[in-house]
């Protein structure tokens, strides 16, 4: 009997591997920040998010063809020793990611996602450093007769080690799974990963400019549907 149940374990596993459809992305995600200290504990920072996704309709590999989000945050962080607590609200306008003609009738969304991190740095040597940041995000979304509603909840961990050469230049690579949690679990438990390889460069003290490439790995409501995102992002970081 454990041998029957064990083999149709299997064979639904295969079987839903088999179904799954894997829609390929190229997007472009791009972040204009202004930090400012107020002192050696507290800084405030407001960042705009622009994000582009390539047209499946279309043959060349654009990134920027059609609009995928728009948002603006505004986050405080206390910073103690080696780590660092956040609050960051969050709006956004965002449209689906295009794989297919059906996927066109399905509604942009308006989204406010008030989110808590904490970061934790290890220095491991004088170049070498570890990152973990945990982070919850309660999600609200407008609904179509224009009342707020229908939350979520999503945790996320991200993992990163740090090369710095010298002051200026640093390389960087980090994992970051994302999965949805209380309050309203939808039926895909799991929502994405990020796999993140990136470069930063100090100009100055008041300008940093960070560019790099992101995998990020989306399962669908459907959970037999997959998004895979190759995202070229940038990063301008202006402080004040």
């Amino acid at each position: 009997m454990k041998r029957l149940i064990t083999t149709l374990i299997i064979l639904t596993f295969i079987i839903r591997i088999c179904d799954a459809q894997h829609y390929g992305h190229f997007t472009s995600w791009n972040r204009f920040a202004i930090q400012k200290k107020i002192n050696d504990h507290w800084e405030i920072m407001g960042d705009v998010h622009l994000r582009r996704q390539s047209d499946f309709n279309s043959s060349d590999i654009n990134p920027f063809a059609l609009k995928l989000m728009e948002g603006y945050r505004i986050t405080t962080t206390y910073r103690i020793k080696n780590f660092a607590l956040s609050f960051a609200p969050f709006f956004m306008y965002s449209s689906p990611l295009y794989s297919k003609n059906s996927d066109l009738n399905r509604p942009d969304r308006i989204e406010i996602r008030p989110s808590f991190f904490g970061e934790w740095t290890k220095k491991l040597s004088e170049k070498w450093a570890f990152r973990s940041r945990l982070g919850y995000e309660y999600r609200i979304f407008k609904r179509d007769d224009s009342s707020w509603g229908d939350e979520q909840g999503r945790t996320r961990l991200r993992l990163q080690l740090r090369y710095s050469w010298n002051k200026e230049n640093t390389i960087f690579i980090s994992e970051e799974p994302l999965y949805n949690v209380s309050p309203n679990v939808p039926a895909n438990s799991f929502s994405q990963n990020q796999l993140y390889f990136a470069y930063n460069h100090v100009f100055t003290p008041h300008f940093t400019f960070e560019t790099g490439y992101c995998w990020n790995h989306r399962q669908r409501a459907s959970l037999v549907e997959f998004d895979e995102e190759n995202i070229l992002q940038t990063h301008f970081i202006f402080r004040l």
